[in-house]
């Protein structure tokens, strides 16, 4: 790993089903063997989304406990309402899990420059080669990383905050250089 790895709070990508959704700080995979790099930004998230169901089945449960004891109590209005809270936060959770697992990749060989998007369920992958990519980043608040190539300007870097941005941009602008010098 390298000294701005270990700086940027990056760890090595793991392969064990459900790391990718309880990780909250962006990742970095160097393959030797094929002399590729990878890097995954994923958002902060503090719940997978199968703990996120375990939390809502608790709550459910809880709920519908006090609810029914109010009903046995002769007080039925509060089933209604104790079932309406629970379906509208039974959507706020559906919304959040669908996103919770979103994620950005750039993986680097020396002769394709992948970019792997996932945005809820959709999922877009764009290829291109390193050797007429650009990346630009101008430095300012909020800006994001833009990678062109031949007219096409994909932006980058949703997830990566903002004091880690220019070094990653040092560290992209190199690895894209030492890319292109491969052929």
């Amino acid at each position: 790993m390298t000294a701005l790895m270990r700086y940027m709070g990056m760890i090595p990508e793991d392969s064990s089903p459900g790391f990718e959704h309880t990780t909250s700080k962006p990742e970095v995979d160097l393959v030797e063997a094929n002399q590729s790099e990878r890097w995954v930004f994923r958002k902060n998230c503090s719940l997978s989304p199968r703990q996120l169901l375990a939390w809502y089945a608790a709550i459910c449960g809880s709920t519908l406990v006090v609810a029914t004891g109010f009903l046995i109590a002769g007080y039925w209005i509060v089933l209604p309402f104790a079932g309406l809270e629970l379906m509208l936060v039974g959507v706020a959770f559906l919304v959040y899990a669908r996103h919770a697992t979103d994620f950005e990749m750039i993986e680097l060989a020396p002769y394709q420059l992948k970019l792997v998007f996932a945005d809820g369920a959709k999922r877009t992958e764009i290829s291109l080669s390193p050797q007429w990519a650009r990346l630009d980043y101008n430095g300012r608040y909020k800006a994001p990383l833009t990678i062109s190539h031949k007219g096409q300007h994909v932006k980058i870097g949703k997830f990566i905050a903002e004091k880690d941005k220019p070094a990653l941009h040092k560290e992209l602008r190199a690895a894209l250089a030492r890319a292109a010098c491969a052929v």
